[in-house]
């Protein structure tokens, strides 16, 4: 069979073959005989060549004119257009203009091919007039069917290829595509030489789209021509795994679903789309089967655009990428097994997905459900997470909390996250989620219903593990680190959070930071000035690397990083604007105090609606003292007078860091908090300490 390489008709047709022309012809059946075969052949009428032909018509599809030379044993291929077919006459129109006078002197028609999926179709009409815009032919009775392939090959449009190899690179594009194997053409311009690429050694691909990258491997030249100045490889991808993450000991569980969702997507390199049974899933990526012989997916692939579709008709687009492809023993047909990395996920579609997950894995466990709000309030009362001094705080502002409550619990925002553990309808445990810096999730409101028998606590507390783990590397998560306030006092998170940082001994993957807490009662039409010298407005970025060179001989552990107060990550606009989108208030004011331009205090003004967080941290003004001699009562009086006019209320709650700065600022304590970060980067040695954990608790 001849090799389908169309070329422009309009190009002058002489006995003497052009250097284009030889560049064409080089790429013969020899290029690709241990591709192809055309071990299977069978008889086609006319009725179903004419269904097939009105089909191609329908999608705008092309058959493929073959002319022989009239006096040398070579072919030239062009493509056509099928008009519509009714009956034995066909007409079809060139896609480019022909040289009549030319083709008649040098050339005669032999035969037509008609693409059937993996097949062809071979036509010998009878030509019945050949015009320079179109070709009419009168179709026979039959037709055969011939070139069942070994392995499916699919042309491609628009994809430009990259061939580098040692130093050496060559542009070109991707001709067809095959999961084995695929081909491309690329060119060579000086002072570049095609004896630069050494045939027995690899060479490494990238495909792109529009500036979009879609592959990228390392390759075995398994054929390639002679032309020049292009040339044609066929490609063998030498890479059945290519990592996406660093491996990790603690992994995403995975479940097979009964009924199975199918994963949809137009093959980003020849534009079909393609339905494959998902064998299993987890939040953070699923594995496909798919025959053999019509594989589609490479490892390292990337797929922009895939819709998981479930058999209630949910449908979560994301984006993936092939990890691995493993040809599955065992099966009459040849099965290849492949996994997918999800690499991004709108966050409302992901919270679903592991909602779904987490169910299928204990059907008590709730993620984002929408929770009946009285039936909260009362766990919250009967667990003792609201205590009578906590309860004057919510019942001075509850209409306002319940509001904030209302469109945290209800809307499903992507901001905030609740895992509930109930039976039989009655909550047993809770813990909830809040993205209140740019790329820094705020874990709180854990509680759980005091039992021997009820794990609750633990489950949920697992649950949020599993979240993280599935959930930070997600583009639009937004999730590098992870943080909670927790009182030392407290038995349960000091055991828990407490206990994570001092089994990983590294404050750079976790650390524990003491703030001391206060109220400040100020009026804000009160007016008050700081003396000569001193001064309080928007921090600098060298402010931020003083506070960082502080910190660092303070604790060196990740306390600004999870504040969002490092000099390289300090703006939270994104996340403030994610706040607003829903209604809800989110402000950030970054202060530097400074004494004759040396920097005493940075200041983080946090405002956000009243309740968001029960103990109204998210609400409150964060002071890291520097230089803590210098904050005198005065001054310190002064400077809780300027930063009143940003609250509504006359009591302020204040974290301030070191603690041990609240004596000479004359500030009285009311109680520490100890401020826990993590990097989601490194999760094994949390997973490590909280499996011993819940171990120690069984026994």
């Amino acid at each position: 069979m001849e090799q389908m390489i169309k070329i422009a008709p309009s190009t002058p047709l002489s006995t003497e073959v052009s250097r284009e022309e030889k560049d064409r012809l080089s790429r013969s059946d020899m290029l690709l005989r241990d591709w192809e075969s055309e071990e299977s052949e069978k008889e086609i009428n006319q009725r179903q060549l004419i269904n097939k032909l009105n089909s191609l018509n329908f999608r705008d599809q092309t058959v493929h004119i073959i002319f022989r030379h009239k006096h040398f044993p070579r072919t030239i291929t062009f493509n056509a257009f099928p008009l519509p077919c009714k009956d034995s006459h066909l007409t079809c129109r060139w896609t480019e203009p022909v040289d009549l006078e030319v083709l008649d002197e040098c050339y005669s028609f032999h035969h037509m091919y008609v693409p059937k999926g993996q097949q062809y179709l071979e036509v010998k009409p009878e030509v019945l007039r050949i015009g320079q815009d179109q070709i009419q032919f009168e179709l026979p009775e039959a037709c055969r069917e011939i070139s069942t392939r070994k392995l499916k090959r699919h042309q491609c449009v628009g994809i430009t290829a990259c061939m580098l190899q040692n130093g050496a690179t060559y542009i070109g594009s991707l001709i067809d595509y095959g999961a084995s194997l695929f081909r491309i053409a690329v060119h060579v311009a000086a002072p570049q030489s095609y004896r630069w690429i050494d045939t027995n050694a690899p060479v490494t691909i990238l495909f792109s789209k529009e500036n979009q990258p879609l592959y990228s491997g390392e390759c075995r030249i398994f054929r390639h021509d002679q032309g020049s100045p292009s040339r044609n490889f066929i490609l063998e991808p030498l890479q059945h795994q290519t990592r996406r993450y660093p491996p990790r000991e603690f992994r995403s569980t995975r479940h097979c679903l009964t009924p199975p969702p199918d994963a949809v997507f137009k093959h980003p390199l020849f534009d079909k789309t393609i339905s494959l049974k998902v064998h299993d899933l987890s939040g953070s990526g699923f594995s496909l089967e798919e025959d053999q012989t019509g594989a589609v997916l490479i490892p390292g692939l990337m797929i922009p655009s895939m819709e998981l579709v479930f058999s209630d008709g949910t449908v979560l687009p994301c984006m993936a990428q092939v990890v691995y492809c493993r040809p599955r023993e065992g099966g009459r047909v040849p099965i290849v097994r492949c996994g997918l990395a999800i690499l991004n996920m709108e966050v409302a579609d992901h919270i679903r997905l592991i909602g779904l997950m987490h169910q299928v894995a204990d059907p008590n466990t709730y993620v984002c459900s929408k929770v009946d709000l009285d039936s909260l309030w009362d766990f919250f009362f009967e667990t003792g997470f609201i205590y009578p001094q906590k309860y004057e705080f919510i019942q001075a502002n509850k209409d306002r909390i319940k509001a904030t409550f209302q469109k945290l619990y209800h809307q499903s925002p992507s901001i905030a996250t609740h895992f509930i553990y109930q039976h039989n309808g009655r909550i047993l445990a809770h813990l909830s989620t809040l993205r209140f810096y740019e790329s820094s999730w705020m874990l709180h409101h854990h509680a759980a219903i005091r039992s021997i028998h009820n794990r609750g606590g633990l489950i949920v507390l697992n649950q949020i593990g599993r979240f993280i783990n599935e959930s930070h590397r997600l583009i639009s998560m937004q999730m590098d680190y992870v943080f909670c306030y927790f009182r030392p006092d407290n038995k349960f998170p000091s055991q828990v959070f407490g206990g994570v940082a001092n089994h990983i001994g590294d404050p750079k993957v976790c650390s524990v930071d003491t703030f001391a807490y206060s109220h400040l009662h100020c009026d804000p039409t009160t007016q008050a000035e700081l003396p000569q010298g001193w001064c309080i407005n928007g921090a600098r970025e060298e402010d931020l690397h003083d506070l960082r060179n502080f910190c660092e001989i303070q604790s060196g552990g990740l306390m600004l990083k999870g504040l969002h107060l490092s000099p390289e990550r300090y703006k939270c606009d994104d996340v403030i604007a994610a706040f607003r989108k829903i209604g809800l208030k989110r402000e950030r004011h970054l202060l530097a105090l400074r004494w004759h331009d040396a920097l005493v205090a940075v200041v983080m003004v946090n405002i956000a609606d009243v309740g968001m967080n029960l103990s109204d941290l998210t609400n409150a003004i964060t002071i890291i003292a520097v230089d803590s001699q210098q904050l005198t009562p005065a001054i310190a009086q002064t400077l809780f007078q300027k930063l009143s006019v940003y609250y509504e209320t006359k009591e302020i709650p204040v974290l301030l860091y070191p603690p041990q700065a609240a004596e000479p600022m004359g500030l009285t304590s009311e109680k520490n908090y100890n401020l826990w970060v993590y990097d989601t980067q490194n999760l094994d040695p949390y997973f490590g300490f909280l499996k011993r954990l819940l171990k120690s608790i069984q026994h």
